[in-house]
């Protein structure tokens, strides 16, 4: 199969971006049964081996710099496609010839109108970013900031029925967004597959720290803002009265303020960016996930099932993951059962090790991206399917 794939960002491994791990984990295993041809759009800040990462993978690769102008903040508002793109796009298409188009980040939705040239086409989306705003607004105090989230989910909402009809299928990562996108689209067209997790390499689990809970995740992100204070200031404190020696340990790129300052509150610790994510999560005792909103599979919780840390996490933190409460990991929703939940595990290594194995196995067994790419394998032959009939 002959598959032209255009990411909204240049993809590379290893990375915690699920805009980035989704198209380079596809690139990398759809490579090895079918032909793949990569437009990927570069956003400025990227290394060149960062840049360059995907081209083994490709028959043919091509980076577009992608402008900041005011056109391209007009097109941003109104939804219209980039006219260069959709050349490059359309060119690419007509040259190629290729079996299926796959758009990778529901920005590239207008291409489907203006460049797939009647090519079976899949737009990946992740989830609703109109249903992504509305939450925001949600927990936001500040009255400007509510307002502007606010009109981003109209402009949202407007682009997915404006657009996403032109796709033979969407893909979304959750049931969830699957059903907030059900008013813009029909629910026939929408499918849900979730992320993978690459299990080697994440596989190796040393003994963790005694008393330590890791929470990571880009710590400027809204929903990780809220939950590494909401931890920090509400939980951590009820923790320490029972095990004094538990510490918080927040781990991930770009802290802001507000979360630079939960460093003042005894037991937390805020380490910003780190080279590699991986030796916080094997040092968890407890992996604890306090997400109140935000949407989609949360790379974060499949890092740790790979990982094998155990769990603790709200419903919200498992939305697109189900895991099972008490036997893959502890699930709790309000603030005195998931202090509970943490003492608990802090305190009973054998639950530990057999949440551990656990949500490892379900790992395995659900969310490898060889899987996950078989999937996306069935879906291009449906499209074609549907296309053709």
């Amino acid at each position: 199969m002959r598959i032209l794939l255009v990411s909204e960002m240049i993809p590379w491994l290893p990375s915690h971006d699920g805009f980035r791990v989704s198209p380079a984990n596809l690139v990398r295993n759809l490579s090895q049964h079918h032909e793949v041809h990569l437009i990927a759009l570069a956003h400025g800040g990227e290394g060149k081996e960062q840049s360059e990462w995907a081209r083994e993978y490709c028959r043919s690769f091509s980076i577009f710099p992608v402008s900041h102008g005011m056109p391209a903040r007009i097109r941003a508002i109104t939804g219209a496609a980039d006219p260069s793109l959709a050349r490059c796009v359309g060119d690419a298409v007509a040259g190629l010839r290729p079996d299926v188009l796959h758009l990778e980040g529901g920005g590239l939705a207008p291409l489907l109108r203006s460049a797939s040239r009647g090519v079976p086409a899949i737009l990946s989306v992740h989830d609703s970013k109109a249903l992504r705003f509305e939450e925001f607004a949600g927990f936001t105090a500040a009255p400007q900031k509510r307002i502007r989230l606010k009109l981003l989910s109209m402009l949202a909402r407007r682009h997915e029925r404006r657009w996403f009809r032109y796709a033979d299928r969407v893909v979304v990562t959750s049931p969830f967004d699957a059903e907030a996108l059900s008013g813009a689209i029909s629910k026939d067209r929408i499918v849900s597959i979730p992320y993978g997790i690459d299990l080697e390499y994440y596989a190796h689990r040393p003994a963790p720290e005694a008393g330590r809970i890791v929470f990571t995740g880009n710590m400027s992100w809204p929903p990780n803002e809220d939950a590494a204070e909401r931890f920090a200031r509400d939980l951590m404190p009820g923790i320490r009265s029972r095990i004094p020696a538990a510490s918080f340990w927040i781990v991930g790129a770009d802290p802001s303020a507000r979360v630079q300052d939960l460093a003042k509150i005894p037991g937390v610790h805020v380490t910003g960016t780190v080279a590699d994510i991986r030796p916080w999560i094997w040092s968890a005792a407890v992996y604890a996930s306090p997400l109140r909103f935000g949407l989609g599979v949360k790379n974060k919780i499949l890092e740790a099932m790979a990982s094998g840390a155990p769990i603790v996490a709200t419903s919200r933190s498992l939305s697109g993951t189900p895991l099972i409460d008490g036997q893959d990991a502890m699930v709790a929703d309000d603030d005195g059962k998931f202090t509970e939940a943490v003492v608990r595990l802090l305190s009973n290594p054998k639950l530990c090790e057999s949440l551990s194995r656990e949500a490892r196995r379900k790992a395995e067994a659900e969310y490898s991206w060889d899987s996950i790419a078989t999937e996306y394998e069935s879906l291009y032959r449906e499209a074609q399917s549907g296309h053709q009939a």
